[in-house]
This record gives C-alpha cells, sequence and structure tokens, in this order.
C-alpha cells in the first residue's frame, strides 16, 4: 500500500495519489515490462480512477477485478453466505468492492466491510509474531459486532495484499468468534493463476521496515524460493520514480 503509506504521511488527495502513481508507471518503462500486475488494493483504486485519463505504453491488471469476481462467484455458490471485507483503511472508505459486488447483483445486507488500520505493517514485520494474532482476535471480536444475526457461514475477503499472510489467525479467530463455517476469498490467488515467471526481481524505492526482509524471505522460503530469493537481495534505488516529500 505504497500510496497509502504516502498519502498518511503528507495527506496526499485524491489528484495528487493519481499524479504519484502516474511517474511511478512512467518510470517502469525503462523495464520494458510485458506485464504489470498491481498487487495492492489500495493502488489498483487509485489506478481505476488514473486510467480515465492516462494510458501506460504497456498492459496494467489490477487485483480489485480478481477481487470483485471470486467475491461475486462464492456469494452466487452459497446463497446463506455474508461477506466481510477486510482491507485498509483507505481501501474501506473507497467503498469500491461493495459498489462493484452490488452492481453485479449482490444484495448490500450481505456485505459488511472492517478497516483493519496498521496491520499490513505489522505483517510484513513478521506474519508469525503473537502481535499479528492478537491483532488479527481484536478484530474478530469487532467484526462480529457488525452482524445483528447469527452467521451461518463467513466469507473473509482478504483485500489487502498482506493479510494472506495471515491466512491462519483469520480461520482460526473468526471460526472462535462467529461459531460458524469460515472461507477465506484470497485475491491474491486469484490474481496469478495461470501466471508464472522464470525469475524474480525485487526493485524498491525504500528499504524494508525493521525486520521485514527476513521475515517475508523466511515467509517465502517453503513455498517459493525464486521470490525469498529475491526479496533477499532486494536492490533500493532511491530515484525509481521522482518524489520529494
Amino acid at each position: 500500500d505504497g500510496i497509502a503509506a504516502v498519502h498518511e504521511s503528507v495527506d496526499m488527495d485524491e489528484a495528487g495519489q493519481e499524479q504519484l502513481f502516474r511517474e511511478i508507471l512512467e518510470s517502469m518503462q525503462k523495464f520494458n515490462p510485458d506485464q504489470v500486475m498491481i498487487a495492492c488494493n489500495t493502488l489498483s483504486i487509485v489506478y481505476d480512477r488514473l486510467k480515465k485519463y492516462y494510458t501506460p505504453p504497456f498492459p496494467v491488471q489490477g487485483i480489485v477485478d480478481a477481487a470483485v469476481s471470486g467475491m461475486q462467484t462464492a456469494l452466487e455458490q452459497d446463497n446463506e453466505a455474508e461477506l466481510l471485507i477486510l482491507g485498509t483503511k483507505s481501501t474501506v472508505e473507497s467503498n469500491v468492492y461493495a459498489g462493484e459486488l452490488c452492481k453485479r447483483g449482490i444484495e448490500q445486507s450481505r456485505i459488511k466491510s472492517l478497516a483493519c488500520p496498521g496491520l499490513a505493517t505489522l505483517l510484513e514485520s513478521g506474519p508469525d509474531a503473537a502481535e499479528a494474532a492478537e491483532a488479527v482476535k481484536n478484530y474478530a471480536a469487532e467484526a462480529v459486532k457488525l452482524f445483528a444475526y447469527p452467521v451461518k457461514k463467513l466469507l473473509l475477503g482478504l483485500c489487502c495484499t498482506h493479510f494472506a499472510f495471515a491466512a491462519p489467525h483469520w480461520l482460526k479467530y473468526f471460526q472462535a468468534e462467529f461459531g460458524c463455517p469460515v472461507e477465506l476469498v484470497n485475491p491474491n490467488e486469484l490474481m496469478v493463476r495461470g501466471f508464472s515467471a522464470e525469475s524474480f526481481t525485487y526493485t524498491s524505492r525504500i528499504e524494508f521496515f525493521d525486520g521485514a526482509r527476513k521475515a517475508m524471505t523466511g515467509y517465502f522460503a517453503p513455498k517459493a524460493p525464486m521470490i525469498a530469493a529475491g526479496l533477499e537481495n532486494a536492490l533500493i534505488d532511491k530515484k525509481l520514480f521522482p518524489f520529494e516529500e
């Protein structure tokens, strides 16, 4: 959630977000990408606004479409299921997911949303940390108050890329709090179906948070060693795109 972080630090409005993301996309041209995949809900929402007047010279795919389609399918397959959208403050406030689902015929009454501020950074610094588990447990206790009736089945829309790192916590604490079957809708998995890469490198304008490089490398090592190696050898380029606070 790079734009979200910048927005919080410099009080950036929507026009500023769009301009900054345009600069980011223009800076990517030097890599000559075949495809750009926006693995961030906040940035995908910004791009949906930006693409109305700016078209980059390469194909761009955001995660919002994959997320909405996945949640729609899950809701249509089980008419008794309720959906809780989990995301950053900016993602939830955008109302993009509930809005798109309603356009596709899903009843508004079946959709609730819960902002989880600070959780993305916490998970990046250590998905298995006790603090991360405690945070998810607290959000489960907060979430159950949104429903004025017993829930027969709960779908959790993980509308922040980092939230999937805590999949076991979401299932454990939300099942305990709601007392019903809980199923995750993970847009990360939906977005990359049918996609593969021969190599992986990581380039960023900013350094990892304290402990984040080690935590993320350890998380990916068992299931995606190529990604783990890329994170371990991350390239930090402070001139990756122009921006001054």
